[in-house]
């Protein structure tokens, strides 16, 4: 089955959950765009995605997007560390690290609350 059929049989399962066809289509493919009861857009093919009628607001969801991901890579190292410490709970450079992972997370959820970033 092709990407495009494959698009084709998503876009009619989002239907089906109550998803609404929008006029805008995906500028990488061009199926048609959703918009999820959530409020979130989609494409049958590449997921959410993000319009933008500015480019004031193309840089708002950049700076949010760049938030999640350094919010992501920060997590992933605290479950790094805090294994580490579950095996050694004496490793004290690695307590440590978890103490400076934490202060960072909250950090970049400060700037993303504040504003900075939101879209």
């Amino acid at each position: 089955m092709s990407s495009t059929e494959q698009g084709v049989k998503k876009a009619a399962d989002l239907l089906r959950q109550g998803a609404t066809m929008l006029s805008d289509a995906c500028p990488q493919c061009g199926l048609p765009l959703f918009r999820l009861k959530n409020g979130n857009v989609v494409c049958p093919n590449h997921g959410k995605i993000y319009l933008v009628k500015s480019d004031e607001e193309e840089n708002k969801v950049r700076k949010n997007i760049t938030m999640d991901q350094v919010e992501d890579i920060l997590i992933n190292n605290l479950y790094y560390f805090s294994s580490k410490v579950k095996e050694d709970p004496n490793d004290v450079d690695s307590v440590m690290q978890i103490i400076r992972y934490l202060d960072a997370i909250e950090r970049v959820r400060k700037v993303k609350g504040s504003g900075e970033g939101k879209t």
